[in-house]
Order: structure tokens, then sequence, then C-alpha cells
């Protein structure tokens, strides 16, 4: 059974007497849950299982060039706001921003059973918010037809989370399960959440329907079956 601990409100104050507080990575997770990031620190590389999502806003260039550089930084503003959120509420953590790209992760540093699932709901999630932004931006610009939209890519598998840089020390995930997550996210169209088939027998119950889809990948050398999952209302 989990205990909740209390992160807000006057009955939070005992415990944040004890340096329990929310956490800087997820508000929805407490300091003890950061406790993973110190064996980190110690043994400098961990492998860990865990779930990887990236997500990457399309025709951005094409964006860049319409909108301009300070409504441009606006919607990303919001694509990253939308990202936390979605990802926060399912227990991950946003790794990273690259640009107009995101990476996240689950299981890890807050250990979660379902975490491939969770990574699911959260991509979802985030697809139902960046439609919402998506008419927004399209009224600003007047009806443009660009093709803007969000491309999702999941993938789980064991991964090394680890101290990257002797100068510039920064924790992240790498390995082949990151790697191919980046990859078939690649060939997510705007709009959609790409799957791979590890991912896909986890939660293939709940998307009996999904759409099955051969992908050749660059930089691997045989082809990647990928499933389209769509929200079931």
């Amino acid at each position: 059974m989990k205990m909740p601990i209390p992160l807000r409100g006057p009955i939070s104050i005992p415990f944040r007497v004890f340096g329990i507080r929310p956490s800087q990575m997820n508000p929805n997770l407490c300091t003890i849950c950061e406790t993973n990031f110190t064996r980190v620190k110690r043994r400098k590389q961990i492998v860990v299982p865990t779930t990887i999502l990236f997500a990457d806003v399309r025709g951005y260039t094409g964006l860049s060039e319409t909108l301009g550089a300070e409504k441009m930084a606006n919607m990303l503003h919001c694509f990253y706001d939308n990202c936390t959120k979605a990802v926060w509420e399912k227990d991950g953590i946003v790794n990273k921003f690259i640009g107009d790209a995101a990476l996240a992760i689950f299981n890890f540093p807050i250990m979660q059973d379902d975490h491939v699932q969770q990574a699911v709901w959260a991509a979802l999630d985030l697809l139902k918010a960046c439609d919402e932004q998506k008419e927004q931006v399209t009224a600003e610009i007047d009806g443009e037809n660009l093709s803007l939209g969000v491309g999702i890519g999941i993938h789980t598998g064991e991964v090394s989370i680890g101290e990257l840089g002797s100068s510039y020390k920064e924790f992240t995930a790498i390995g082949p399960v990151v790697n191919l997550a980046s990859r078939i996210q690649g060939q997510a169209e705007p709009g959609e959440v790409l799957v791979t088939e590890d991912v896909y027998q986890v939660v293939a119950d709940s998307f009996p329907h999904a759409e099955k889809r051969v992908c050749d990948l660059k930089g691997v050398d045989h082809p990647v079956t990928g499933y389209v999952l769509v929200r079931q209302e």
C-alpha cells in the first residue's frame, strides 16, 4: 500500500519540518522520491526499466517564418506547459526540452508498476491539450494552411540513467531504448501517438483496433513495427 504524503496546506507543515516538500522535478512528488538521484550521484550511472516518451512540434520551420519570433516563443511556451502538465499528472518527469521537442521519463525517479500505461495516457492528454492550442494558433494566423501538430513516440525497456559530462553535469537517459523512442517519434504524423511493439503489448486491450505500421528507421537495421494509438472516448 502506498502512503500518501500531504504536500500542501497546514497538514503538510510537520513534513516540511523534516525537509519533506514538493519535488522540483514534479510538484506531485515529494523530495523522498528524489533519493534515486542520490543513488545516481554515488554510482554515476544506473540501469532501470523505464518508458521513454518523445514529443515534437511538427511544422516548426513553417511556423517560425509565419508567426515571427515572439509568437513562436509563446507557442513553444504553451507546448512546454502542456507537456509538463501531462507528464506530471501521470507521475513522470520531463527530462529535457530540446528546441521544439521534449523527452519524458516514466518509472524514474518514482517507481510505477504501470509506467507504460501512464506514458501512453500522458501522450494522449498532451495531444488533446495541443489540439486546443492549435485552434488558437490557427486563429492568430488568420487560418493560414500550415502543417501544425505534435507527433509522439513511445518505447519501453532498460535505459542507463546517469551524469554526463565532466565540467557541465547533466542527468539524462541514454541507450538503445531512448534512441528507438526518438526514431519512432520521427515517424508519427501530426496528432499521432506511435508506439513500439513492446509498448503495445502492454496496452493492447485498451486499443484493440490500433493501426499497425511497419517503419524503416534510420540507424536501425531491421523494420520496426509500430502502432498508432487513438483516445477511446
